[in-house]
Formats: C-alpha cells, structure tokens, sequence
C-alpha cells in the first residue's frame, strides 16, 4: 500500500464511484501510516467528508480503531457500560453526562466513562475529572484496578488510542467535522462492555450509528437525542431514543412532561465559565444544585440505570437517581474515585472553593 493508493481512492471517493469494503478498510488504514504525508490524509478526510459515510463505512473505522486501540479487559461482575456523546451540541451545558455516570455508578453498575477534552463545547469530561484532581496519564493497570475494585474509572480517549494523535492534528487544521468527530464514543477500548449510552447532537446521525453498532458485541446500545439539539436527554424539549438490543432496534420518544419533570429555557440548565461547569457537575452529584439541573442528571442517570439493567423504566430509574443523590454514596464513590487514581488534597481543595 502506499501513497499512490490512497490518493486513487480518494479521486474515486470524489468522484462518487464505488469502493468495495476492503479498499475502503485498506485506505483507513493507510490514514495511521508514517509513511503518508499529512496533506495527502487531509485530502482523503476531506473527500470522504465532501461525500459522506455510510453505516459500512462507519463499521469498518470503529473496527480498525478499537483493534489498534490499547484495549483493557477489567473483571467485573454484572453490567459495565459507557455513557458519553458526540459532542458538538454547542449548549454550554455542564458535564451532564460525567454527573450522571457517577451517580449510575453508585447503584452498584461497573462504569468506565470514555471520554476526551471539549472539542466544541465549553468543557469536556476530561477537563472535568483533570480539573478535580484525577490523573488523565494514569497506567492501565490503574484504570483496571479503579474498575475492578471501585466500579468506576475514567478513560482518557488519547492515551488508548495513540494512533489518532496525527489525525487529531489534522482535524484541526481542516476546520470542518470529519466522521472522525463523531467515532469517538462508539470506540471505548474494554473489551467487556455489556452496554453504552451515547448521546447524539445531530439526529441525523441516527440510522448511521444505529446500523453500524447493531452488529457490534455490545448487548444493548441506547442512543438518545433532545429535539433541541442536545447529545444528552433533556428537560428542555422532547427527546428521541433509540434501543440496539439482540440485532433489532426500538425507538420511542421521551416527554419530560409526562415524566412529571418541570419543562425548562436551555438557560436553565447552562453554565458561563469552565468553574460554573465544575462547580454544577459536583453540585449535581451532591444533590446541591437548583430542580432544572438536578432533573436534567436524573433523567440521564436513569437511562444509563437502564443500560445498566438496574430498572427498565425511565420514571423508576428517575426516582432511583434522586435516591442514590439524597443518600450521599455518588460523592462517596466519587471520592474513592479520586483517592484511588489522583489527588484528593486538591480535590478537597476544589471543595472548599465552591462550599460543597
């Protein structure tokens, strides 16, 4: 394979002629190559984004990212999911989904939170677990033994994927998405992963990802999108969401209305600076912060309640989030979290900062 080859199937990319899925997987390959000049990977990002993706296409990236990935076998008992998004929603929403990840995990479901810094947004889950003190670089020895003994633990994206630094790089500087803004959560390197909640800011994406996850060993995957354009279930509008479980898919929609949750302005739940977003996200879990935000973490630590087969009923898992919440073991097992796998000096520092 070489440079001449990828620069043929990006001509034929352009030119909208048919590629079989074994040039289609030789090209994505080629991308991860030190041999190729970057501008040559820019050019065939830049085709492949000018034509489009298909589910097939989508399949066979997730397929070589998570082989080349440094993949991670924890032992666990029971469930172990994923709860991240695509990003992109532009909301200037706080950590929604990190909030609602660590209540999840205080139910006793096993969580390895996937995730990388804000690409679009104001602060993303690795900002947020940097900020209070975990240690993004920690070994993977150290993120199996957080799974394995606390039931949580965080995954940097950029230290199991190394392979994706160049095309970070060039993403970058092409200024515009590629599919590879959109792979990120369907890639998270345990192997074991029983189920995964992402969340979807574009709906649509949502035939592309349903049919390309649906053969993956994943035993239930839930994609959930608010009508307002956010990759989280929402307070603020009607949501969609899509269940991947034993090769078929249900969907049905999602009205915060007849969940008896108060329906809000997206300001409600915003927040204006990366402290606000931190200082919310811990609020949440501490079960501290105003009926908007903390309805918003119910409702999506309940689905994730759901991927975790602890209930299957959305107003059930609600009830059990604020439960969980009230009973104080989200911040117990956050901390554990932090003793476990970073600074808990200057956690407790963060805490006193914000008076939680």
């Amino acid at each position: 394979m070489s440079i001449e080859y990828l620069q043929l199937q990006t001509r034929k990319i352009l030119s909208k002629l048919n590629i079989d899925e074994n040039e289609f997987a030789n090209a994505i390959n080629l991308l991860f190559s030190d041999e190729i000049p970057e501008c040559t990977i820019a050019s065939f990002l830049t085709a492949l984004t000018y034509r489009g993706v298909n589910y097939n296409e989508l399949r066979i990236i997730r397929e070589i990212l998570i082989k080349q990935s440094l993949s991670i076998t924890p032992r666990v008992k029971g469930s172990l999911i994923d709860n991240c998004g695509t990003g992109g929603d532009l909301s200037n929403s706080f950590n929604i989904s990190t909030a609602a990840s660590i209540i999840a995990s205080a139910s006793g479901i096993n969580v390895a939170k996937h995730g990388n810094r804000s690409a679009s947004g104001m602060f993303g889950s690795a900002d947020f677990f940097e900020y209070i003190g975990f240690n993004l670089d920690i070994s993977k020895k150290e993120v199996i033994d957080s799974i394995e003994s606390i039931g949580l633990s965080f995954l940097f994206a950029p230290n199991f994927h190394p392979n994706l630094k160049k095309i970070s790089r060039i993403r970058k500087q092409l200024g515009f998405k590629t599919v590879f803004n959109i792979i990120g959560p369907l890639c998270n390197p345990c192997t074991n992963i029983t189920s995964q909640v992402i969340g979807i800011a574009d709906p649509k994406f949502f035939d592309l990802i349903s049919n390309a996850m649906i053969t993956s060993n994943i035993k239930k995957i839930i994609l959930v999108h608010s009508l307002d354009g956010m990759d989280e279930l929402s307070n603020t509008a009607k949501n969609i969401v899509l269940t991947l479980k034993s090769g078929s898919i249900e969907r049905q929609e999602v009205d915060p209305k007849l969940l008896d949750l108060k329906v809000v302005k997206k300001q409600a739940i915003q927040v204006n600076s990366i402290e606000d977003s931190v200082k919310t996200t811990l609020q949440t879990i501490y079960g501290k912060s105003n009926e908007a935000k903390q309805d918003i973490v119910a409702l999506n630590t309940s689905i994730a309640l759901i991927a975790g087969e602890k209930t299957s009923d959305i107003n059930d898992g609600i009830k059990i989030a604020r439960d969980l919440v009230k009973s104080e073991l989200p911040r117990t097992k956050l901390r554990e979290l932090i003793s476990c796998c970073g600074n808990i000096e200057k956690f407790n520092l963060i805490e006193e900062k914000f008076s939680i």
